[in-house]
């Protein structure tokens, strides 16, 4: 494969990696103790915990596919950050936090700094941001 195609696929392949773990995240994070089989928490708060993973997976699929379609890469980026912007947006409403109290030693740290979903928010559409900027540089 040519250099130049190698250079041109990098952008995709970067904002691909964000879709497949925009997929498998919300799984790993919410099929568990803490939320999906928390007995604490209600059927309903448990039915919009299902909902974020089912949201997850769907939006990363479709990013995924537009992501690699002509056309379609910038829409495809929208979609993915739609997934992280929201669920950063989730902590501007009342009594959200970004962990129950009782698991909040289950995050892990880093530098004593813990790292949270806002972390990985901001993460995440970083390298969505990086993706467009690359892809705009290769043209």
């Amino acid at each position: 494969m040519e250099d130049s195609t190698m250079r041109a696929r990098a952008p995709r392949v970067l904002a691909s990696v964000v879709a497949l773990l925009t997929c498998v995240l919300p799984f790993a994070a919410d099929w568990n103790a803490t939320h999906l089989y928390n007995p604490q928490w209600s059927g309903h708060a448990k039915f919009h915990s299902a909902h974020t993973m089912a949201l997850g997976g769907a939006l990363g699929l479709l990013g995924l596919v537009w992501l690699w379609r002509p056309g379609r890469f910038v829409p495809g980026l929208m979609v993915l950050a739609i997934y992280w912007l929201t669920q950063a947006s989730a902590l501007l409403f009342p009594g959200t936090t970004v962990i129950d109290p009782e698991f909040a030693g289950r995050l892990p740290r880093v530098g004593g700094v813990t790292l949270n979903q806002a972390w990985g928010d901001a993460v995440f559409v970083g390298l969505l941001a990086v993706s467009w900027v690359w892809s705009r540089r290769g043209r």
